[in-house]
């Protein structure tokens, strides 16, 4: 149908709408009226059968509202025409349908003339539509014209991504053939799509004749994109709270672990890594990328190493496991901003400790390295496989304890218990249990150690010792609580083990008097072979025990190298070096004391 036809069947549409507004039955009853209007006679004449006429098309405008549309003249003649009056007056009523549809057909060629133009011409004398532009100008255009022969054919549609075809089928026109399967392959070739046709889907179609139906007959095949890589952890990325068990059963709310202690070579995480896509294709056989998996970030930190060969991150030493900022850091140095309280509980650290505030009442903090702590320490536990540093000191109040494998560096140190394998340095101490293995200084503005026990292995250096008060303080040179453990301990072990190696000679020595007359039964038998086994092991546990014992023996012997140095030395001062002893009755100033010739012996300073 070509652009002309288009327009003609829209005026035609237009018209039928017309015609329904405006039924022979209406016209009817306007004649009706027109003859009781009329009254039976034409003597009015033209004149007034116009008059007439221009009432009755007010009336008909009200009915049908279409009057405005065509304007006031052509509703004159409108009037004339369907009401069957002419220009003479007389009355030409419609008497039949049939005179109603020609009034009608000239109706539709005026609105044909006002839509089209005045030169335009609508003839279907001959049974056919002719739309005329102008008179030099017709073109014949039939709406009921034959429409030419035409075979089925299909019509492809393939999706943006490539990867589906949709198809719908045309049925034939007139004459032409129903669709084939060699109608749909030539289609598909056209196209050329050539993957992942869906051959019983287009056979069905083809078969069933499925004319005007959409359906998916042919897909691609999607891409495997690649595993992203992953990692799995070991250690929790963030703190968790694990509080300790007491021996009794109950909770130990001060023991958090908050620190997460490793040694080096520890596995910190497992990587997977990606793996690699696998190509899909689409509907014309094209190849289609697949994806490549991500790799998230290796959280590789400081002292953390990467194993390629074992795709693992492992520690490069001891420390504290941390993660921040996306990685995880093996820390040397644990570090509390604030006071060691319930907020951080109980610190084991295989690294070492700083504090920046204090430690309070009834906590520990335990760490390999050093322990430092910025503020006071009140009556906690701190125990070092190094040094401890007190910038401020410590007030025990009775219950706090000092142990350190290197030294012991404070401001002062009240009503604590102090353990030192090495040197002690502070302003001063009072009225507590010091056991140094080297040497004590006290140095400062007091310089002074009142009170307590203080044992120390070679050297006391200080201001002042005692108070004028005549507290009693009691000092030790040349041996230390530690080492006359050692020694008991030790004795006690060479006892029983000599009395142990007395059973084994006797009993090896009342068998072998069996096996020599010959009365020995198979049990006493392998008795005897594993108490041969156990005298050389035992012998040579003994001879080890001796040397230790003869070490000790030599450094009581240097308690001659041991000196106390003091300015001041008040009564009630007790000092013991090696096997003597002396109280200080009287002041003393200025003075050292040593041990010579298996006596006390006091020097100048």
């Amino acid at each position: 149908m070509n652009e002309k036809s288009l327009i003609f069947s829209l005026f035609s549409k237009f018209l039928e709408d017309e015609k329904d507004d405006i039924s022979p039955e209406e016209s009817g009853t306007d004649k009706k009226e027109s003859e009781t209007e009329d009254g039976g006679t034409s003597k009015d004449g033209a004149g007034g059968a116009q008059s007439r006429g221009r009432a009755e098309g007010a009336q008909s405008r009200g009915r049908t509202g279409d009057a405005q549309h065509y304007g006031k003249a052509e509703d004159a003649q409108h009037r004339k025409e369907g009401r069957g009056l002419a220009d003479d007056g007389h009355d030409h009523r419609v008497e039949t349908v049939e005179d109603w549809n020609e009034a009608e057909q000239k109706r539709r060629i005026q609105l044909e003339r006002e839509l089209l133009g005045e030169a335009a011409v609508l003839d279907d004398s001959e049974g056919k539509d002719l739309l005329v532009l102008n008179e030099k100008d017709r073109e014949e255009v039939s709406s009921d014209a034959e429409e030419p022969d035409m075979d089925a054919h299909a019509e492809l549609m393939v999706s943006d991504d490539k990867m589906e075809v949709s198809m719908m089928l045309y049925g034939p026109q007139g004459s032409g053939e129903h669709i084939s399967i060699e109608m749909v392959r030539e289609a598909l070739e056209k196209k050329g799509i050539c993957f992942g046709i869906d051959e019983e889907k287009v056979a069905a179609m083809v078969r069933e004749q499925q004319y005007l139906q959409m359906a998916i007959i042919a897909k691609g095949q999607p891409p495997l994109n690649g595993d992203d890589g992953h990692i799995k952890d070991y250690f929790p990325r963030k703190p968790q709270i694990k509080y300790a068990s007491k021996g009794n059963g109950g909770i130990d709310f001060k023991s958090m672990n908050l620190i997460h202690n490793v040694k080096k070579g520890d596995v910190v995480c497992e990587i997977s890594m990606p793996t690699e896509p696998e190509d899909g294709m689409d509907v014309f056989g094209q190849p289609v990328r697949g994806k490549n998996g991500t790799m998230p970030p290796i959280p590789q930190g400081k002292n953390i190493v990467y194993s390629p060969e074992r795709d693992k991150l492992l520690t490069a030493c001891e420390g504290n496991l941390t993660f921040r900022s996306g990685r995880f850091h093996v820390e040397n140095v644990f570090s509390v901003s604030g006071n060691v309280d319930n907020s951080i509980g109980n610190i084991d650290f295989t690294g070492s400790v700083m504090v920046h505030g204090d430690v309070l009442e009834g906590y520990s903090v335990t760490a390999k390295g050093d322990i430092t702590v910025m503020g006071i320490v009140e009556g906690a536990h701190l125990k070092a496989g190094g040094d401890i540093l007190l910038h401020k000191g410590m007030r025990g109040m009775k219950s706090g304890v000092l142990e350190a494998e290197g030294d012991i560096t404070a401001k002062f140190l009240e009503d604590c218990s102090i353990f030192v394998k090495n040197n002690i340095q502070a302003e001063y101490i009072i009225n507590s249990e010091v056991s140094c293995g080297h040497n004590l200084t006290l140095i400062g503005k007091r310089g002074a150690l009142i009170g307590g026990n203080c044992s120390v292995y070679n050297c006391m250096n200080v201001k002042a010792v005692g108070a004028p008060s005549h507290i009693t303080t009691a000092i030790t040179l040349g041996l230390t609580p530690q080492l006359l453990e050692e020694m008991e301990a030790l004795g006690k072990e060479l006892l029983m083990l000599s009395r142990k190696l007395t059973e084994i000679n006797k009993d090896i020595s009342y068998l072998n008097g069996k096996l020599k007359e010959g009365t020995i039964t198979p049990s006493q038998r392998d008795r005897l072979a594993k108490l041969k086994l156990e005298a050389p092991i035992n012998t040579l546990k003994e001879k080890k025990l001796k040397q230790q014992a003869a070490e000790l023996s030599k450094k009581l012997r240097e308690v001659g190298k041991s000196r106390l140095t003091a300015r001041e030395v008040y009564p009630g001062t007790v000092i013991n070096i090696g096997d003597c002893k002396m109280s200080i009755t009287k002041k003393e100033d200025s003075c050292s004391f040593y041990y010579l010739d298996g006596e006390i012996r006091k020097g100048i300073r």
